[in-house]
């Protein structure tokens, strides 16, 4: 085992020292026990309960960060019923701060792709389908992480915005506690980050559960605004708990006031996207701060825009012409061109790699943006272009079969990849069988699951690059399996990385099917 991670000769021995197994009661949520040919509408069988930090959890029942996961008996008849008399029962109880269905979630045959939303404006917005939109939403949609909207403030009553915008942000434009917008300019830059997807209203946000805290800067309907307002908001942004800020300006002349607020920003964890301006040349500033995340723009076809700003601060392109978005009083449309509406597609992907890994600081997810990034056409440039549907699948381990199908006697050789993490992160890896769920152990052996919980088969693991090799096969970390009296069905392999601090599996679990015939 490496500092950094595993290396594929090191596996059988570092595989052997891991000891600990997990307790199934504490968190059975975390693998789910579905049957073989699950779908995402499976009913809950089990509740998950929050109780007050002052309060003792019922006899009999551990507590994991004051979660605790009471299962339920499945049968079929009786489930829901059962189910909503013990939701009434568990939210009656002072104790409980909540009380929810433990929904199950599937995702099947990578890479995961979400149907067509039915917002009319989606026909229009060619560069979400050039991210890999539909494959990042399936991924992440960054829920739970605020996006501080630094702008012309946001129109607060869309219909498509409304709903993920947080009320506590802020007017330094005007001196006020409103940040409405009377110009345009931030509720596209809004739309293009997080309008929300699937409601039938204009359009989608590649981001489509952030949390906006809109903050305004300029005066009243003007386009002007001081470099005062600028760190004032950049501040304002990171007292308030934003994890990113969106800066779709340019300032004139480099000035210390900003960049020391943006330093302040950086020393906290948050995430700084600026755009690289407009009108070609050098990057302006503040996308020249050292630290933070400066997006070129480019066209639908893949070739950088004309009117890009350039430099070696750029540290990707994403599209910056064609762009459909909220506009102001409701509606939805077009804008002129600009390295502004590039950069929320940026902050957008960011908000989705914290959704799945808070610990990722900023270099770790520039890093990660430049290596998935597609190439510029034609080529020569040292950055490429956004890709967010595949920079979200490469955050997500892997299980791959070298087959789909088998027959009684075949040998299975089963390859793995694990993706860089923002922190250490335990493995898990469990199959089902047509019967039973199994879970595999350090050593190689099988648990099953439903009894014995699920076991930990690589602990710690940390890794700044992704790593990959072969769990079973030859040469691998074990042999391969000799199928021999195993029934005929669907197999589905599973493997999830949990992050030990937060109890919280770092992206959706991926599944891996394959049929003995």
């Amino acid at each position: 085992m490496t500092e950094h991670g595993i290396q594929c000769q090191d596996c059988r021995k570092y595989l052997n020292t891991m000891k600990r197994l997990f307790c199934c009661t504490l968190v059975p949520w975390l693998l789910l026990c579905s049957p073989a040919g699950a779908q995402t509408d499976l009913a809950p069988t089990e509740i998950l309960v929050k109780y007050r930090h002052d309060a003792a959890a019922p006899a009999g029942r551990a507590i994991g960060h004051n979660v605790v996961a009471v299962p339920l008996a499945d049968t079929p008849a009786s489930r829901e019923n059962r189910l909503r008399r013990h939701l009434a029962h568990l939210r009656a109880d002072p104790a409980v701060i909540y009380a929810e269905p433990n929904y199950h979630g599937h995702f099947e045959d990578l890479p995961p792709t979400l149907a067509v939303p039915n917002d009319p404006g989606y026909a229009s917005q060619g560069w979400l389908d050039s991210l890999g939109a539909r494959q990042a939403w399936a991924v992440a949609t960054g829920k739970g992480v605020t996006v501080a909207v630094v702008d012309s403030g946001v129109d607060l009553a869309h219909p498509d915005l409304m709903n993920n915008l947080r009320s506590d942000g802020y007017n330094f434009g005007d001196g006020n506690a409103v940040p409405q917008d009377v110009l345009g300019h931030g509720t596209f830059v809004a739309g293009i980050l997080a309008a929300q997807c699937g409601n039938a209203t204009a359009g989608c946000g590649l981001a489509p559960e952030t949390r906006i805290l809109p903050i305004k800067i300029n005066i009243g309907s003007t386009n002007d605004f001081d470099s005062a307002a600028l760190a004032q908001s950049v501040d304002y942004a990171v007292a308030h708990g934003a994890a990113v800020i969106n800066l779709s300006v340019s300032v004139s002349e480099s000035t210390q006031t900003v960049g020391e607020a943006i330093q302040r920003a950086l020393d906290a964890g948050v995430v700084v996207v600026v755009a690289a301006g407009n009108g070609g040349g050098a990057v302006k500033f503040p996308g020249t701060y050292p630290g933070v995340i400066t997006v070129a723009g480019t066209n639908l076809d893949g070739t950088l825009w004309s009117g890009s700003c350039l430099g070696s601060e750029v540290t990707l392109g994403a599209p910056a012409t064609g762009v459909t978005s909220t506009v102001l009083g409701g509606g939805f449309g077009i804008r002129s061109q600009g390295t502004s509406y590039a950069t929320p597609m940026v902050a957008a992907s960011v908000a989705g790699i914290l959704q799945l890994d808070r610990r990722f600081d900023h270099a770790r997810i520039a890093a990660l943006l430049r290596a998935n990034a597609l190439p510029l056409a034609p080529g020569g440039y040292d950055f490429g272009i956004l890709a967010a549907g595949q920079t979200l699948l490469a955050l997500l381990p892997d299980l791959i079969p070298e087959k789909r199908d088998y027959a009684n006697g075949d040998m299975v050789r089963l390859d793995y990849r694990l993706p860089p993490t923002g922190g250490p992160v335990d493995i898990y890896v469990a199959v089902t069988l047509p019967s039973e769920e199994v879970s595999l152990k350090p050593d190689g052996t099988w648990q099953r699951a439903a009894v014995a919980g699920y076991a930990v088969t690589g602990s710690a693991y940390g890794g700044a690059a992704a790593s990959s090799g072969t769990l079973f096969g030859s040469p691998g970390i074990f042999p391969p399996i000799r199928l021999e009296g195993f029934p005929a069905g669907r197999y589905v392999w599973r493997s999830v990385l949990i992050n030990r601090q937060s109890l919280s599996a770092v992206g959706p679990i991926i599944e891996s099917p394959l049929t003995i015939k």
